[in-house]
This record gives structure tokens, sequence and C-alpha cells, in this order.
């Protein structure tokens, strides 16, 4: 038997592998504990569940799961057009904002070409990547502040740069620019670097967050990124969107594989987007859970870094891999961020998950 390693491209010999938060029913099954006493807060999702209306109208659509999806995303394309004031033209739908990181990567990026990140981006900018055997170029984030260094960003760039990664809030430091600073750092790169803005989290700072659509219609290569895994509650059904130029987004759907977007998340989506009550009601949760984190951090005198998403990074933990043991026997699952050093980063629960956390983590801190 020939190993599969000798047919398989040399590039990927070495690539990464993304390594996902623990499920609520393994670590239920590690501990012997009650997965209904487990608080997952490691994966920056929904403590307060799906949209209603999305979760209403999934609900409907499973009776037709026999057939197969809308493979253009009808109903979906145009409630979005009409949400974000958009052409059609400009959409492209995604198995979550995840695939479409993946996909910006197989068109602009292989052999001889490189991308712009940050050395704490979400961890798909490198793997994307390294995927298509393009070079990650990344550039540092030092502490205390763990944000963009746009400058650094920009001296970067080399005739041989094809895509900058920014995201805003960054995941997983929680950290944001002004919307004006980002604007005109948008304006300055060169055309042929396209820039992805990953606004995963943009929904938690709707007021204050930057407007990249009027430079996508004046041409600038920008391309946004939106996911309902988050503010909407919808992570399991895995849907996201892309607004850019037509041009850009005719070239990525070209590669974009036929129905990637399941019916049960198209119509969830659809509905989710009319649930605008909703949404306020998790932004104000998420206001108040990380000011009681924050609370909570202050009086363990812990460092913490500023978030504006729905997670909060906090550092001063000694040996955070033993943290995240001591934790997850407790019934708290959170994300230990080994690239940062002595960081665990933790998803905004709510108010009584957070509390528990909190209990747990001082009682791990006496336990030193």
């Amino acid at each position: 038997m020939i190993p599969a390693e000798k047919l398989a491209q040399a590039h990927l010999l070495n690539q990464p592998i993304y390594v996902t938060g623990k499920p609520i029913s393994y670590t239920a099954r590690e501990y012997g504990l009650d997965p209904a006493s487990i608080d997952k807060l490691a994966s920056n999702e929904n403590p307060m569940g799906p949209s209603p209306k999305g979760l209403a109208a999934a609900q409907k659509a499973l009776t037709e799961a026999n057939l197969y999806p809308d493979g253009g995303c009808y109903e979906l394309t145009q409630k979005i057009c009409e949400f974000r004031k958009v052409a059609s033209d400009q959409l492209v739908l995604g198995n979550g904002s995840n695939e479409l990181l993946d996909i910006i990567a197989h068109v602009f990026l292989g052999p001889d070409t490189e991308a712009i990140m940050g050395q704490h981006g979400f961890a798909v900018y490198k793997l994307a990547t390294l995927a298509q055997n393009a070079k990650p170029v990344v550039v540092p984030m030092p502490a205390p502040d763990y944000n963009y260094n746009l400058e650094a960003m920009k001296a970067a760039i080399t005739s041989k740069t094809r895509v900058l990664f920014l995201g805003n809030p960054n995941n997983p430091t929680g950290t944001e620019l002004p919307a004006k600073q980002l604007l005109d750092f948008a304006k300055s790169l060169p055309e042929n670097v396209v820039l992805v803005m990953d606004e995963a989290y943009t929904e938690f700072i709707e007021k204050d967050a930057p407007d990249f659509l009027p430079l996508i219609a004046e041409g600038c290569p920008i391309i946004c990124l939106r996911t309902f895994s988050k503010i909407y509650g919808l992570a399991g059904l895995r849907c996201g969107y892309a607004i850019t130029r037509p041009d850009i987004a005719g070239l990525l759907q070209r590669v974009r594989e036929p129905f990637n977007v399941n019916s049960i998340a198209q119509v969830a989506a659809t509905a989710a987007l009319d649930d605008q009550d909703y949404v306020t009601l998790v932004r104000e949760n998420n206001t108040r859970g990380l000011a009681q984190l924050i609370a909570g951090f202050q009086k363990l005198r812990l460092p913490y870094i500023p978030s504006r998403a729905n997670f909060i990074a906090v550092g001063g933990i000694k040996e955070p891999k033993k943290a995240f043991e001591f934790l997850q026997k407790l019934g708290t699952i959170v994300r230990p961020q080994p690239a940062m050093g002595d960081v665990l980063r933790i998803t905004v629960g709510t108010e009584a998950q957070n509390a528990r956390f909190l209990r747990n983590l001082e009682a791990y801190l006496k336990s030193l």
C-alpha cells in the first residue's frame, strides 16, 4: 500500500489542523458530569439560543429536507439585499463565513503569492493561506494591546501580496480599531491587494462599525464577511455571506460549491434578519455580561483585554492548560490561547454562567 502522504500535495503535509472548542457531550463523558450542568464558554456561541423567528422557520423547513436546497439562495439573497442595501450580484453565500475565507484563498492565493494577517487574528486566515501553498505574512500584535498595527501591515505589502485579512472586532483578542482609521487604511491600499474584512462580530458594535459599502461602490477591492452564527445564534446551521464588487463576487461564485448552504440554514437566516428586536436583546445581554466579567477580573486582580465582541480574553492565568482542565471538571469550558501566553478566552454567557465561571476561576487561583 502506498502511504497517503506519498500521494498528497507536498505543501499539505505540514498543514496545521484547526482545533475546535470541546463539545459539552465530550466533557460530560470525560468527567462524569450532567450535560445540563456544563457551561460551554469556549466557542463564542450565543448563550440566548437561536433567533426565535429563525428557529421557527427552520423547524417548518425540516418537512422538506428531502429536497435539495435552492442552489442560488434566492430568498436569502433578496432579504440580505433589502437589509444591507446592496445588489444581488455583490453577494456570495457560504457555509458560514469560514467557507468564504477558503473560497477567497482559493481564488486569489497560490504558489509565489502572499497574504498578510495579524499575529493574533483568526486562525483560519493562516490555514486557508497555507492550504493554497501561499505564504502567510504574519504581522506582530504585541501586548498589552494585542491590536492590529495597520502601518506595519501596510509596510509588509509586496508585489506578491494578494490578500490582507483583518477582523474587527478581532477574534481572539476582542479588540477593535476606530472606524475612520480602518476606512482610511482601506482607501490607502494598492489595487493589487484584496482587503478581507471579517465582520463576524460587527453586529455587537453596529453603531461604531465602519461602513465599507461606499468604498466597495467606488471600486475598492474589499470583501466584507458577515455570519449568522454569532448575534443571530445560528452557529449550528452554518450560514454566512460576503459583500464585494460584482466582478470579485463573480470570481468567488466560480469556485463556490453547489448547494453549499443547506435549505434549513437559508430559511432560518432569512427569518432571523426580521428578528432585530432579538438582536437588540442579545447585544444588551452581551454588554451587561462583559461588564460583569470585567468587574470579576478586577476583583481577582487579573489583567484583561478590553473587548467589543461576545467574548473576552483574560491574562495572568498561571498554567492556563491546567486552568482549562480544572475549570472543565467544575463544568465550565473555556478556550486557552497558547499563542498569547497566560491567557484564557471566555465567551460572554448568561448572568448565571458568568458568575459560575468567575467562582470557578477564583477556586483555581486559590488552588495554586
